[in-house]
């Protein structure tokens, strides 16, 4: 009896145990692709690093990254061409996948260039979603709280945060 249940403990865990991954080929290029749903950002662009913002923190990713995946918070996504010109986009949500062969997608609910984003607006969205957190059912105080966090994230990343 007891060698069938070390028996079948041992197929139960060679069954839950993950298969290797496949050797990563060899590469020392990033390519990355960065879009949402209204426009592409960059395409399968070789770049030299991104800065990511998601709800573990900040994921900089090189060329020969281990594969990822993350979920985006607000904040900002910084671009670093091979140059050294670095390129800074605000994104509300999304999700951050780097795959075994060296390519990267960040796909993005929103993603505006940090230089479009009108800091007034902003200002006066923060201020109308904090009025609304005390307002409506759950679901809306909900949502309002969601548009807090977003404004707020994107005042911080123009320089007009708390």
């Amino acid at each position: 009896m007891l060698a069938r249940g070390l028996r079948v403990a041992a197929q139960i865990t060679k069954r839950g145990l993950a298969a290797a991954a496949p050797a990563q080929s060899s590469t020392d290029q990033l390519r990355f692709t960065f879009a949402s749903p209204d426009k592409s950002i960059f395409n399968n662009t070789v770049v030299k690093q991104v800065d990511v913002p998601t709800v573990a923190g900040i994921v900089g990713v090189l060329a020969s990254h281990v594969p990822t995946i993350g979920v985006l918070k607000p904040g900002v996504v910084q671009v670093t061409d091979n140059e050294g010109q670095v390129s800074k986009y605000f994104v509300s949500s999304g999700t951050l996948s780097m795959n075994i062969d060296g390519s990267c997608q960040v796909l993005a609910e929103e993603a505006i260039k940090l230089e479009e984003i009108d800091e007034a607006a902003a200002r006066q969205e923060l201020e109308s979603a904090q009025r609304a957190q005390n307002e409506g059912s759950e679901k809306d105080r909900a949502e309002a709280g969601i548009r807090v966090e977003v404004a707020d994230a994107l005042l911080k990343a123009v320089g007009g945060g708390h």
